[in-house]
């Protein structure tokens, strides 16, 4: 048979497959099946072998089509097992089922007493080689979302219905999101009594009254997956903070275990202090700050690492960069500021810390209390110390260190009745949100500056014209953006750099109204043309390519706001 004729075989047996197929005819279906198995692992790895990347890129597609497919009739293939007593079968016929002799003409042959297999879980577990965890997830799932069983053996509509027919019936979702969100909702139920004769509808709300399955399929109807996910984490989160059902752990630095000659410590940060740690983190990433080039010295030293440490003030249309010009690096991020006051040292120590005969001993008993140390548990302690080591840099040394910097951003009316301290919260620039204490501390021990925005979200105070934007335009524009304004990024504040809508070349001028954050990669992308900018309203927004958005629809980043 040629190629062409399998495909025009192919093609009729899909449109003869519509009908209804007699009972007889079971076996011949089993049999199409392994063979479109086979078949497909052949075609696969012959198309495997092609040099063409469009038939590379149209394969990855099917195979993620097959791939969700196969994860709902996962799914779908327990409750066959569960309702059928596939566990309940007879030697002779499991060893068929394993063999592929079955003689379907037969009826099934099933234990009435013990059985080789407890229930569908164990089934599942033993004849199909799965792990019995994940057994008995893809039970717990076909509950929740296919169907469940009653005493007698028959089945009732799943109890999350609206999530079972997400699951069912949309096939561009990933399934695997869909099964997480009613994983957590059902941990919010109570034990449902199904089968027990008393099937349990989901009744946990939402502090709006509204049930917490209804608030699940609106937030899975994001178009954007990173949003999706953002959103329906967060809802969960907040979900179970509610209830109380996450305990926090204590903070500070501990040391978890010894593996050969290295220690694993566990770090537990809160409050302020993560994002401490989230700017320490990303400045060290940052390959244009001078710390984050110090830290790669010992990586690399490679000369050819300078290049990519451009000033992130700097578009891409201003030209080749001379690698001969000094290599500027962002204000926002410099790492030449004084230790703070707290962390100075003002009476060098000149004894050795540790006692005669405590040098070799390891540790100091970290439990022992001293004046002055108040209640500070040994982790906090440990802690503090090393975000002070961070903060500290020695006045000798030329090593180029982070400074970790913390920005918040509060809206006016939170400060409108400081008596009311509940109100007084705040988010991060990466995203954190902060209590009243938090902000409170942070609001006493910082500088304040003010950004004011117009009714079309643009900020009213601008910088006069010139090529680079001020610090202040920056601010402004990022509390307008929130960072990349390109759909789904998701880079840190860290790897931001601003941009002309209006090219400086082509005449734009320098404002935070004509400003617009986006990430290295992106700002490329732009002055490349692989995505096209337009300004709407006084806002930037973002054309994708026709193959990630075929209506070609501008739009702009909201995974920053969805919180």
């Amino acid at each position: 048979m040629s190629i062409h004729q399998l495909a025009a075989a192919l093609a009729a047996l899909r449109i003869s497959l519509t009908g209804n197929f007699p009972r007889g005819a079971t076996a011949l279906l089993l049999e199409i099946m392994a063979a479109c198995c086979a078949l497909l692992l052949r075609l696969s790895h012959t198309l495997s072998t092609s040099t063409d990347p469009r038939i590379a890129a149209t394969h990855a597609q099917l195979i993620e089509t097959l791939h969700r497919y196969t994860l709902r009739e996962q799914v779908h293939s327990i409750i066959a097992l569960e309702s059928t007593g596939a566990h309940l079968l007879a030697d002779e016929d499991l060893a068929a089922v394993r063999t592929g002799t079955t003689d379907f003409s037969t009826p099934a042959h099933q234990h009435s007493g013990r059985a080789h297999y407890l229930n569908t879980a164990d089934f599942a577990a033993k004849f199909l080689g799965l792990n019995a965890h994940e057994a008995m997830r893809r039970v717990n799932d076909a509950h929740l979302l296919i169907a469940r069983r009653a005493i007698d053996g028959s089945t009732m509509p799943p109890r999350l219905t609206k999530l079972a027919n997400l699951y069912t019936s949309s096939a561009d979702l990933d399934p695997r999101m869909v099964a997480r969100a009613a994983r957590a909702l059902d941990s919010f139920e109570p034990t449902d009594t199904c089968f027990e004769g008393l099937p349990l509808a989901p009744t946990a709300l939402h502090s709006d009254g509204q049930l917490l399955e209804d608030h699940a399929v609106q937030l899975l109807a994001e178009p954007e997956r990173n949003i999706r996910e953002s959103l329906l984490n967060n809802f969960i989160s907040a979900e179970r903070k509610a209830r109380k059902e996450t305990t926090a752990p204590e903070c500070g630095l501990f040391l978890q275990s010894q593996v050969g000659d290295r220690d694993i410590w566990k770090l537990v940060v809160a409050g302020d202090q993560r994002e401490e740690m989230r700017s320490h983190a990303a400045q060290s990433d940052n390959p244009r700050t001078d710390a984050g080039k110090s830290a790669r010295a010992d990586q690399s030293g490679s000369p050819d690492e300078t290049q990519a440490s451009k000033d992130q003030d700097r578009p891409a249309d201003d030209g080749p960069l001379n690698s001969d010009a000094p290599l500027n690096s962002d204000a926002l991020f410099n790492s030449n500021d004084p230790m703070p006051p707290w962390a100075q040292d003002p009476t060098p120590e000149t004894q050795p810390l540790l006692k005669e005969g405590e040098q070799n001993a390891g540790f100091v008993n970290p439990s022992a209390q001293v004046p002055g140390d108040g209640n500070i548990s040994v982790a906090q302690r440990r802690l503090n110390a090393l975000l002070a080591a961070m903060k500290n840099s020695d006045p000798s040394n030329t090593a180029k260190t982070v400074t970790p910097k913390i920005a918040i951003h509060i809206k006016l009316d939170a400060l409108a009745d400081l008596k009311n301290l509940d109100k007084l919260t705040s988010v991060t620039e990466h995203g954190l949100k902060l209590g009243p204490a938090d902000t409170g501390q942070l609001i006493c021990q910082g500088d304040i500056y003010r950004v004011i925005f117009g009714p079309n979200s643009q900020p009213l105070d601008v910088g006069r014209s010139q090529r680079f934007f001020t610090e202040a335009m920056k601010r402004a524009i990022y509390a307008r953006d929130k960072g990349c304004i390109v759909p789904g990024c998701t880079a840190p504040v860290e790897m931001l750099e601003y941009h002309h809508n209006n090219w400086w070349e082509n005449g734009g001028c320098t404002s935070s109204a004509n400003g617009s954050c986006l990430c290295r990669a992106h700002h490329h992308a732009i002055h490349a043309g692989l995505l096209t900018l337009s300004t709407i309203g006084g806002l930037a927004y973002i054309t994708l390519p026709k193959h990630l958005d075929p209506l070609q629809i501008p739009a702009r980043n909201r995974i920053h706001t969805v919180s």
